[in-house]
C-alpha cells in the first residue's frame, strides 16, 4: 500500500471515526458533570452566578458534543457510495435547534455560534 492509499477514507469511515471521538469526549464531559454535582451537593456555600453559568456552559456543551455524534454516526451510515448523503432525517433528530439549523447550512456555521443565553 503506498502512503496516499492509506491517508485516503471512504467518507463512512472517517465520519465514524470522527463520531466515535466525540462520543469518547461526551462521556468524558459526562463524568466530570456528575463529579461536578457531587461536589455541589456537599457545597458549604451557595455558588454564585459566574458558577452556575459556567456549569451550564458545561451542560450545553456535553448536549452539543453527543448531538454532534450523532449527526455524524447517522449521516455515515446514510452515505452512498458517490460520498452523498441525504441530511434531513439526521438533521430532524439533532435535539439542539441552533446545531441543526448551523448544521442545514441555511446559517453561517461558526460566526453564529456565541455563548447561550443563561439568564
Amino acid at each position: 500500500m503506498t502512503a496516499q492509499s492509506e491517508t485516503t477514507l471512504p467518507l463512512k469511515v472517517a465520519t465514524r471515526r470522527a463520531s466515535a471521538e466525540l462520543e469518547g469526549l461526551y462521556v468524558r464531559l459526562e463524568r466530570l458533570e456528575h463529579g461536578l454535582d457531587t461536589v455541589i451537593v456537599h457545597a458549604t456555600h451557595a455558588f454564585d452566578t459566574k458558577s452556575i453559568g459556567m456549569l451550564q456552559e458545561l451542560d450545553m456543551l456535553r448536549q452539543s458534543i453527543g448531538a454532534l455524534a450523532d449527526y455524524l454516526e447517522q449521516i455515515s451510515i446514510g452515505t452512498d457510495d458517490a460520498g452523498m448523503v441525504d441530511v434531513v432525517q439526521a438533521l430532524s433528530d439533532v435535539p439542539l435547534r441552533d446545531m441543526a439549523t448551523r448544521l442545514s447550512g441555511t446559517v453561517n456555521s461558526a460566526v453564529s455560534v456565541g455563548h447561550a443565553e443563561l439568564f
